[in-house]
């Protein structure tokens, strides 16, 4: 397929619309106990056939894919990628999926996280005097590397410190509940993105004070405050990023850092990652009057960085959904 794509082509859904909220936990469960017990070369044997079925019957993926990876050939001005692929993304995705159940189980090690000449220094001594940190992510590459790390004490860090993740609980708490029964050792410290209220920021707060990091990704709006978006250009196009997400630190007391994990090879289940750490360079104390503009300046400086890592990983974008549809194309189902 080389033809160019609309934006507007695919089927206009919120990302939240396409979730299939699973009713019971034992798929994930038996799934777990599977990868648990199988060596990675088994589980990538069986793997392959699975998603090559997947890929066959599910056009709506292989659209939002190629739409993606047009608008980036695009903006690359036909650079990145070399060759479209929807495989090879959904590929990706689910070996990234694989990779998580590995992390939770216990199996990545730091020494296969590559460090980059960044702010992974700074952020680590933070740690090392106590200090915590506000950290945004993304849907790109795999952000749940440091949070599994961080349950088996393999951060290269000689403190222990907490791990608070903000996300929507309907997409996440079947895979929350199942790990803990399989992983007695998880820990599990997250908080539900839809009922932040001011006893929320007292809590996230307190968890930076303690030494501990705060979690979230930048890139995908809110189920139920949809209409509160920051509108930018990502890739060269208008997209929707969630306002709530950038206005958090300027309501806590707190370094920010920008964190992605990046698997170093698309197609192998290896677990050797690229670890990328940056400090926002925004300065998070102003008046009332002045943080509207600052939030719009940290949600452009976010996306940045976002671009940068989707030219360098072009397969590990794993927002499955149109996500330069404008908010106001979009049903409320």
């Amino acid at each position: 397929m080389t033809g160019s794509i609309s934006v507007l082509e695919t089927d206009q859904k919120h990302w939240s619309d396409e979730q299939e909220c699973i009713k019971s936990n034992k798929p994930l469960k038996l799934a777990l106990m599977c990868i648990k017990y199988t060596p990675a070369w088994l589980v990538m044997f069986v793997m392959y056939p699975i998603v090559f079925g997947y890929f066959l019957f599910a056009p709506r993926a292989r659209k939002d894919a190629l739409l993606y990876q047009h608008i980036l050939r695009e903006y690359t001005k036909g650079q990145v990628p070399k060759k479209f692929s929807a495989y090879r993304q959904i590929m990706a995705f689910s070996i990234n999926l694989i990779e998580k159940m590995y992390g939770w189980l216990g199996k990545i090690t730091f020494d296969k996280i590559t460090r980059q000449n960044d702010d992974f220094d700074e952020l680590t001594s933070l740690l090392e005097q106590g200090k915590g940190a506000f950290l945004v992510g993304s849907h790109l590459g795999n952000m749940e590397v440091l949070r599994s790390l961080t349950t088996f004490g393999r951060t290269g860090v000689s403190k222990k410190f907490s791990v608070t993740i903000i996300q929507e609980n309907v997409s996440a708490e079947q895979f929350n509940k199942t790990l803990e029964e399989i992983n007695p050792d998880v820990q599990m410290n997250v908080v539900d993105s839809q009922n932040i209220g001011p006893d929320t920021i007292f809590f996230l707060q307190e968890q930076i004070d303690n030494g501990g990091l705060v979690v979230i990704a930048g890139d995908r709006t809110s189920a139920r405050s949809r209409s509160r978006i920051i509108r930018k250009p990502f890739l060269g196009k208008d997209a929707d990023f969630p306002y709530g997400v950038f206005l958090i630190p300027f309501l806590l007391s707190t370094p920010v850092f920008y964190i992605f994990g990046m698997r170093k090879k698309d197609m192998t289940m290896n677990f050797k990652y690229n670890m990328y750490i940056e400090k926002s360079k925004i300065d998070f104390d102003c008046s009332r009057t002045e943080r509207n503009a600052r939030v719009n300046e940290f949600c452009g400086e976010y996306i940045s960085k976002l671009e940068r890592i989707c030219t360098e990983y072009p397969y590990q974008w794993y927002n499955f959904y149109n996500f330069w549809l404008p908010q106001e194309n979009i049903e409320n189902e």
